[in-house]
């Protein structure tokens, strides 16, 4: 786990989420060699989880995560710059407030694609 502190001194953007919800965690993701290739970060809900990869301030990806059993599966998604997902996960209501997305887009188990956008 990487801390808050660490993730704001990578991408300061990121205080917008942050300061929403303090409670998301991050983690730098590393290649074969140990080099850093990804910042994830998770919020979790109740039954949902909000997740977000950052590649670069080019290349992000963020999406909802229903977790409840028995459908489980993506309920939003949102990707391109750093700038513009983060905007997006501002912007997402909370699982619980009206016109929250609600509806699975894609069931099952989520893993970014490898071209993440």
């Amino acid at each position: 786990m990487t801390s808050v502190n660490e993730v704001l001194e990578l991408y300061p953007e990121l205080a917008i989420i942050v300061g929403l919800h303090t409670l998301w965690t991050f983690w730098i993701l590393t290649d074969a060699l140990g080099r850093p290739e990804w910042l994830v970060g998770v919020l979790s809900w109740p039954e949902h989880t909000d997740a977000l990869w950052v590649a670069n301030r080019q290349r992000a990806l963020g999406v909802r995560l229903l977790v409840a059993s028995p459908g489980s599966g993506v309920v939003w998604q949102s990707s391109g710059t750093l700038a513009a997902t983060l905007e997006a996960l501002r912007d997402l209501p909370a699982p619980d407030a009206p016109g929250a997305p609600n509806k699975i887009l894609k069931s099952g188990p989520f893993w970014p694609p490898c071209g993440l956008c």
